[in-house]
């Protein structure tokens, strides 16, 4: 129907076509040159693979499980919908829309929504709309997807390793893992850092990524190079007075980055002396902080994490 329609042009799953059973057509053919084996082998050992791993699931798991484990690892921030945000790196997977512009599947996943009475601005996939999509998929559809993104098989192992910037206990993990380890998971914070920082309400590695103070930091010092000698050569328009306490309002980025921390607006005096002990005594400290800027790259790329075997 025209619904099925719409959903196709804002997901690029219509109905069965990104189930499909060999997964590896997303394989570049560069990939496959790569290795010694020949090509016919290496289709025919992976689609061997590939279906071993869908029978397995297909044998223990009922076609409402997969669909709910599938909807599950889409809904990455847990609220019950898929959103446009988690819906969009499985769109761009399939085969046939690599070449499209995120405004142009923005738009489909708008006309899909408003055709189903719901927001786009508001609203996401629920469960029951998602499961009412896949309705035509074969169950051995259904189970192709849920061992992709579910169980995380892949044809080759990922190779990706942030193993210099963790401990050795979590060498080797996935993002998600460290994420939610306590703050010395990095290499160079101990745990008297740790607790040092705990006083501060920041328990993980997640916590330290996404702290609002450092973020702020290091916004100010990135731009303080790109700042006139002059104060006021712009205008005198342009400030970030919701993050500084008032006496510093009128202070130009290059002298916010020599205030102490406490010059944020809501960031306590008495929190000086806590970073003080880890020798951050500026918003330049601050925001240059290499161990700060590492967790606050694991933040950002576990959003595009998915499972793995």
């Amino acid at each position: 129907g025209q619904s099925e329609v719409l959903l196709s042009q804002c997901t690029g799953l219509p109905v069965c076509s990104h189930f499909r059973s060999d997964v590896s057509r997303s394989r570049s053919a560069s990939n496959r040159m790569a290795s010694g084996e020949p090509a016919a082998k290496r289709a025919k050992t992976w689609e061997a693979t590939l279906a071993e791993h869908r029978d397995a699931a297909l044998a223990r798991c009922s076609r409402e499980g997969m669909l709910k484990a599938i909807f599950s690892t889409w809904d990455r921030d847990g609220s019950g919908d898929v959103d446009f945000l988690e819906l969009l790196p499985h769109y761009m997977k399939a085969s046939n829309h690599t070449e499209m512009q995120e405004g142009e599947v923005r738009t489909g996943f708008d006309k899909f929504m408003q055709a189903k009475g719901k927001d786009p601005k508001k609203d996401g996939i629920d469960f029951e709309l998602f499961t009412a999509w896949l309705g035509k998929a074969s169950d051995a559809q259904v189970a192709a997807q849920y061992v992709h993104c579910v169980e995380g098989v892949t044809e080759k192992p990922y190779a990706m390793n942030i193993d210099k910037a963790v401990i050795k206990e979590l060498e080797g993990k996935p993002l998600k893992e460290i994420l939610n380890a306590p703050i010395s998971a990095i290499q160079g914070l101990s745990d008297m850092n740790a607790d040092t920082l705990g006083a501060l309400g920041l328990k993980t590695v997640r916590d330290l990524g996404s702290w609002k103070f450092f973020l702020l930091a290091r916004a100010i010092h990135t731009l303080a190079d790109k700042e006139d000698q002059a104060p006021g050569a712009s205008g005198g328009r342009m400030n970030i007075r919701e993050a500084l306490d008032r006496v510093h309002e009128a202070k130009t980025l290059k002298q916010v980055c020599r205030l102490h921390p406490s010059a944020f607006n809501m960031f306590p005096e008495s929190a000086d002396a806590v970073l003080a002990k880890l020798r951050i005594k500026t918003i330049e400290h601050l925001a240059t902080r290499k161990t700060f800027a590492w967790a606050n790259a694991m933040v950002e790329l576990e959003k595009f994490e998915s499972a793995a075997q």
